[in-house]
């Protein structure tokens, strides 16, 4: 059976000086045990886990859609590109903030409370989005949407990553299976949305809000309770990320990633759909259903890739995979900014470029989410608040991506939202060299041998 290797942090920047957790070391090793045998007791926990987040995720996912269309009718088919990304970014920020804050009470308190509570608040500003006729009501909804998922994704993650200490394979396969899941919902979302705005209008909100339900649901039933943890004071934990070391140098690769998803996902739906503009053949004001056919035939092909590449983490290396899985975002830039500019009868040359891309640039995120799980191996009863650095990511990165990207396709429709992405991409392919010096000094550190003591005189 495999081992899992936990990657040290080194206060003073250099590898190989393990952290200590605060909490004694006998109640860390208990806490693990106990969280692993409780998860493995009850093998339906990971699949209620990863199905809970395929459905809070078709919720959130579908609700962003709809609220685009909901503003391309409410600004008579012309919206302001900063509008979508500051509404965009309004789910966002609420789960980039309270994602720590949340996931240290669910260590502390429970984690099961806030698996299915999470859920149920994002019912809440579902319902509220059924009621909203004007931004401001919109943006508040959207905020309570928020909180929920920053109760829900990382105690999910802490508990998933508790369960697949063992293996460093199972960990790998559970990381792309949970980024899986993620995208799983986004395509979901991209269904639901559409289509349900298309028959019922403002009707799709409450749709989206049985979907919620069905996520808390899915917890109460096949989550198992964990009692309350002995967890480390909250500024050893904050030491841990934003100290030198390994988390604090991959962060910044990782948001720039988001923030390129964030900004696909906020400013594309409402591109697609929005009315014409000269000289850019995909901005076409195409039909709902059509907008949805495209942005699910991109997530299936982000999950082949994900099947395709979670193999190779184990062998190759988490950071290696990000490093190669990046330049997928270039060929998809250059293969969209050819095809916005020709006829769409040139569609089947440049689409298959596309596709590529997409398929390269889906390592990133199962590689991404195993490297954050065996960072929070330093700190074993503190896992839902080191993971809640994931959702400071995703939530982080996606609203940044919205917002700004809400300026570049106010300069330039969709080659200013490409172009935008273009160079988030190059950031994050460039973040990534830090994180991979840093690799190649603990594996040094490692493989170094042990000073040999004196012999006694």
């Amino acid at each position: 059976m495999d081992t899992q290797t936990s990657l040290p942090s080194a206060p003073d920047g250099g590898p190989g000086e393990p952290e200590v957790p605060t909490a004694p070391p006998e109640e860390q090793a208990e806490a693990a045990a106990l969280e692993h045998g409780l998860v493995e007791s009850r093998p339906s926990a990971i699949g209620g886990l990863l199905a809970a987040t395929v459905l809070l995720r078709i919720g959130a996912a579908g609700a962003g859609v709809a609220v685009g269309f909901d503003l391309v009718d409410m600004y008579g088919g012309r919206p302001s590109g900063l509008i979508v990304g500051f509404i965009g970014a309004s789910q966002a920020a609420p789960e980039m903030v309270f994602a720590p804050i949340l996931a240290r009470f669910a260590d502390r308190l429970g984690r099961r409370l806030f698996l299915v509570g999470g859920p149920l608040f994002s019912v809440i500003g579902a319902v509220l989005l059924s009621l909203a006729t004007h931004p401001e009501t919109i943006v508040f909804a959207r905020l309570v949407e928020g909180v929920g998922a920053a109760c829900f994704i990382p105690t999910a993650l802490g508990t998933i990553a508790a369960a697949t200490t063992h293996s460093s394979k199972v960990r790998a396969n559970a990381s792309g299976a949970f980024e899986a899941a993620n995208l799983g919902g986004y395509a979901g979302g991209f269904i639901v949305g559409p289509f349900a705005y298309h028959s019922l209008h403002h009707g799709a909100f409450l749709v989206l809000a049985g979907v919620y339900l069905a996520a808390a649901v899915v917890c109460a039933a096949l989550v198992p309770h964990v009692p309350p943890l002995p967890v480390s004071p909250i500024g050893r934990v904050l030491a841990a990320i934003v100290g030198p070391g390994p988390i604090r140098s991959f962060l910044p690769a990782w948001m720039a990633a988001f923030a390129l998803l964030g900004a696909y996902a906020a400013h594309l739906p409402a591109l697609l759909r929005r009315e014409p503009v000269i000289g850019q053949a995909l901005v076409h004001h195409f039909d709902e259903r059509l907008v949805s056919v495209i942005l699910v035939s991109w997530i299936i092909l982000l999950l082949i890739g994900i099947a395709v590449w979670t193999r190779f983490i184990p062998r190759v290396g988490a950071v290696r995979i990000m490093r190669r899985a990046a330049p997928g975002a270039w060929l998809i830039a250059i293969a969209l900014l050819a095809l916005n500019h020709t006829s769409l009868g040139w569609a089947p040359l440049f689409l298959p470029l596309v596709a590529v891309g997409i398929l390269v640039l889906a390592g990133f995120g199962p590689a991404a989410v195993t490297y954050l799980a065996e960072c929070s191996e330093t700190f074993v009863a503190d896992r839902s608040a080191l993971m809640a650095f994931y959702t400071v990511a995703l939530a982080g990165g996606g609203a940044i991506g919205s917002v700004v990207g809400g300026f570049a396709v106010r300069l330039g429709y969709l080659d200013g939202l490409v172009m935008f992405g273009l160079i988030l991409s190059i950031g994050a392919f460039l973040a990534l060299s830090p994180v991979m010096r840093y690799e190649r000094a603990l594996v040094h550190a490692l493989e170094a041998p042990a000073d040999i003591p004196p012999a006694p005189a």
